[in-house]
Parts: C-alpha cells; sequence; structure tokens
C-alpha cells in the first residue's frame, strides 16, 4: 500500500533544517512574480490574491538576501493600531524605529565587534534610537555587553543626557533625518541596508485600515538603504489606492500563475510526498473529484490558485491512502467534505460582525451572529441555555441556525461547522 511523507504540506515553520533544504530543492518553483520580486531594487509590493504564492514569494526574497541585509520584520500586530504597537499612540516611523532597534540589539548583542565601524556620531544616533524606542534598561544593557566584550568603551549617559535628536515622527525634516541616519548606521554595521517586510493576509489587511494607507505615504521609500517589502491583498491595495500615492518610488508587482505553474507546482509536491512514486492527481482520484476540487477553489478563490490546489493535493493522498485497497477516488461530495473539515476553518470577526471561511468573508445580520458569536465562545461544547438567553425559544434557534447554516455551510445538507444532536444541542467545530 502506498505511503506519503506529510512534511511538504505542513506550515514552513513545522520544517526541519533538513525539510527546509530540501524544500527548495523539490518543491519550490521560481514563478515569473518571484523573479520580479526578488530582482528588482529598492521598495516593492508584490500584489495578489489569497492563496497565490505571495508568502512564498517573500520568503524567496529573505532566502537570497539574508547576509546582505538587515531583515526587519514588520506585523500588522505591532503597527500603531495593532495589539501591540512598540510604542503606543506614535506613527508608523517610531514603530519601524523600534522594530529596527530590536533587531540591532540583538545583533550587537551576538556580534558587538561591529560597533567598531561606527563613527562617534552613529553611536550617538544609537544611543538616541534604543534609549527612546526600547528604553533605558536595554541601552544600559546593551552598552555593558559591548564594552566586555570589545575595545568600544562607549560611554553609558545619564538618561537625561541622551538629547532628543528627533523628537517628531511626523515633521518630515526628522522622519527624513532618523532614516537616513538609520540608514548609514546600518550600512557601518556592515549591510548593504535595512529591509523591511510586511506579509498581510486578508483577515489582517481587512483590518489595517488607515494604517496601511498612511504606512506607504512615509518617506521612507525615498532612501535607498531603507528597503520596504510587502506582500498584499489585490483587494486592500486597490482599496488603499497606494498605486495613486506611491509615485517613482515603489514598484507593485502583480502575482499571476498560470495553469502549467500550479501542474508544475502539484506535481514537484506530490513527486516529493511520495518519493518519485505519483506525479499528476489523475493517478489518484477520479474525473469527479477533481472538478468538484476545482468547483469548491473557484468557490472559495474566485480564481485557481496554489494555495486551494496544495490542499486539494493533500487531501486526496490523505483519503487514497486511507482506503483498504488502492483504488481512484470517486466520491467527490466525501472529498470535498474531507477539504473543508481539514483546510477551510472558520475565524470569527467582531469588527465586521463576519466570519472567515477560509479566504472569503461572509457578513452576518446581527441577532445571527451573536448567536455564532455564543458558539465560537462555547469553543465546541453544546450549551442549550446559552444560545436560548439569545434565541428565546427552540423554535426561534432552530430558524437562526438554519440562516447561519446556509451562509456558512458550503454542502447543502451536509454539516461541517455547526453540528447538533437532539440530546445535546448545538455545537460548533472546525474553528479557530
Amino acid at each position: 500500500m502506498m505511503q506519503y511523507e506529510p512534511w511538504p504540506f505542513l506550515p514552513a515553520n513545522a520544517f526541519t533544517p533538513a525539510q527546509v533544504d530540501r524544500w527548495w530543492q523539490a518543491c519550490f518553483l521560481r514563478t515569473e512574480a518571484i523573479r520580479d520580486f526578488t530582482a528588482v531594487s529598492g521598495s516593492a509590493i508584490l500584489v495578489g490574491e489569497a492563496g497565490s504564492g505571495k508568502s512564498v514569494a517573500l520568503q524567496a526574497l529573505l532566502h537570497e538576501m539574508a547576509e546582505s541585509r538587515l531583515h526587519v520584520p514588520y506585523p500588522v500586530q505591532n503597527w500603531p493600531q495593532g495589539q501591540r504597537p512598540w510604542l503606543p499612540n506614535r506613527h508608523h516611523v517610531s514603530q519601524l524605529m523600534a522594530a529596527t532597534a530590536n533587531e540591532i540589539v540583538k545583533l550587537l548583542n551576538q556580534e558587538p565587534a561591529r560597533i567598531q565601524q561606527c563613527h562617534e556620531l552613529l553611536q550617538e544616533f544609537l544611543i538616541w534610537l534604543v534609549q527612546k524606542h526600547l528604553g533605558r534598561r536595554a541601552l544600559v544593557r546593551l552598552l555593558r555587553q559591548i564594552n566586555r566584550t570589545t575595545d568600544a568603551n562607549i560611554a553609558i549617559p545619564e538618561k537625561d543626557d541622551v538629547e532628543d535628536i528627533y523628537p517628531s515622527d511626523e515633521h518630515t525634516a526628522d522622519v527624513r533625518g532618523q532614516i537616513d541616519e538609520l540608514a548609514e548606521l546600518v550600512q557601518a554595521l556592515g549591510f548593504d541596508g535595512v529591509m523591511i517586510t510586511i506579509d498581510l493576509n486578508e483577515q489582517e489587511a481587512s483590518l489595517s485600515g488607515q494604517d496601511l494607507s498612511e504606512l506607504f505615504r512615509l518617506d521612507l521609500l525615498e532612501n535607498p538603504g531603507v528597503m520596504l517589502r510587502a506582500v498584499l491583498p489585490k483587494s486592500v491595495v486597490l482599496q488603499a489606492q497606494i498605486e495613486n500615492r506611491v509615485g517613482g518610488h515603489l514598484r507593485i508587482i502583480p502575482v499571476y500563475l498560470s495553469e502549467t505553474d500550479i501542474t508544475e507546482l502539484v506535481r514537484r509536491y506530490l513527486q516529493t510526498a511520495t518519493g518519485g512514486e505519483i506525479s499528476t492527481l489523475a493517478e489518484l482520484a477520479g474525473t469527479a473529484v477533481l472538478n468538484r476540487a476545482q468547483k469548491e477553489i473557484n468557490t472559495l478563490y474566485n480564481t485557481p490558485t496554489v494555495a486551494g490546489w496544495l490542499h486539494w493535493t493533500e487531501t486526496i493522498l490523505t483519503q487514497y491512502t486511507a482506503q483498504a485497497k488502492p483504488a481512484s477516488l470517486t466520491d467527490a461530495k466525501a472529498a470535498a467534505l474531507a477539504y473543508y473539515q481539514r483546510h477551510v476553518p472558520l475565524r470569527l470577526v467582531p469588527e465586521q460582525m463576519a466570519v472567515w471561511r477560509g479566504p472569503q468573508l461572509l457578513t452576518l445580520d446581527r441577532q445571527p451572529f451573536e448567536l455564532l458569536r455564543t458558539l465560537f465562545e462555547l469553543q465546541g461544547q453544546p450549551a442549550p441555555e446559552a444560545l436560548l438567553q439569545i434565541a428565546g425559544t427552540q423554535a426561534n434557534l432552530n430558524t437562526l441556525i438554519g440562516r447561519i447554516r446556509k451562509i456558512i455551510e458550503p454542502i447543502a445538507k451536509t454539516n461541517i461547522y455547526i453540528h447538533n444532536r437532539r440530546d445535546l444541542g448545538y455545537w460548533l467545530e472546525n474553528f479557530v
């Protein structure tokens, strides 16, 4: 009986070092968009639909430029309106300075000798950068580490003796000044410059709003020593009107995967997972199953996507190898059910009275949403009394559940997310 290795379908952060190397050799496909994104100089945004391989393109960029640029991740959680900004009530420039300061501190703690290439003015800027954005304690610890392990002998100033060189993160002169000095500092530390990376999925981008619009107004884009590389959903880029603002300082690169690209990626994953035994999905599943796969992918993504097809590849492999005897899969509905259960969870979005079904945002009226929110809060446990507090009567509860199912359940007369039993009531499954 055929077996397969599941690791190629896992998130990249779950790979072992050996699997990482093997993935780059066996699974990675350098598409035209990835070639453009890695080859272009300066700042760039890679724009595409959900599941189009944008994050892989960013990983390819980091894979190639890890040694030459100081990498500064800038997740949406650390943005001014995010859940954990570095500095509350400050703008993007301050958050980015803090994120870069954090990476510089980590670097100098590991390789303190790099400081010896920094002249006195840059050392003064470093002291300002760390104290203002990470705090006094972080500065003192860093300077003690440098002085203990090198001949630098940098004086540790008193807190009040550190001049606030650039007090504003809004005024043009202060913004440009600190970005220019930051680029010079990073180059003195041995890098070509800073590379700030942003990777927003559809869920994050839909909530970023004004933060995203403000980010691409920055004078940040004018200094060649500071490179901004972002991968963003197409809908959000259009909504934020980024193309109308960036002038010549930022290149926007669209992602397009041809049917040939997707077929080749599926082949590579199948070959890697099965030790070369299988090359096409047609070897594992019949036409009805493959047509259903295409239909469900188009429903969720509105376009063929590599993520959708790789999820279906994993689903088909799992179903095929679970059989007592090897046989081509023919039950399209069973395959679709397994696909949704394995790869399309629900995620609640209270801010929008909505729920994400994989990459698809589904909105609800207030009462059905409140009922669905309660099901999420119950964490998969049935609790009829809690649901009746919202619905009022059992008949009304059943009606509301029916309305919710009509919106969120993708397969007619099949319960993937909301389940029920007469003696237990309703509960939620397949959610995050």
